[in-house]
């Protein structure tokens, strides 16, 4: 009896160290066009998250990202064509300065001529 009480005690205090970290990570993608030498808006919205943020985890490689609360921006690189890639990673907190992924969101983007 002694063994059951420690395993459901073990159990309870595991559960309860588990927050948002344990949620489901949404993923979305995305395949988007941008002519040559131009700025691509990929992503925007109408207010900055109270908490929380987004980062760029993979950064593209024949181009620049410009990152704020409200506007994601590509531009490529001088004269480049072809296929670029970028992701972002967007976090939140329970209000305790411990920060979360909540979704990436992945984007292919085609710079055309």
């Amino acid at each position: 009896m002694k063994f059951n009480f420690f395993a459901v005690l073990a159990s309870l205090l595991i559960l309860s160290a588990c927050n948002a970290d344990d949620t489901e990570v949404t993923t979305t993608t995305a395949a988007l066009q941008v002519a040559i030498n131009d700025t691509l808006i990929v992503a925007q919205r109408d207010s900055a998250p109270i908490e929380g943020g987004r980062e760029v985890s993979v950064q593209p490689e024949h181009g620049e990202v410009l990152l704020d609360a409200f506007t994601i921006k590509y531009v490529p690189g001088v004269d480049f064509t072809g296929e670029d890639y970028l992701e972002v990673t967007n976090k939140a907190s329970n209000g305790d300065a411990n920060f979360y992924i909540t979704s990436i969101n992945k984007y292919t983007i085609t710079v055309t001529e």
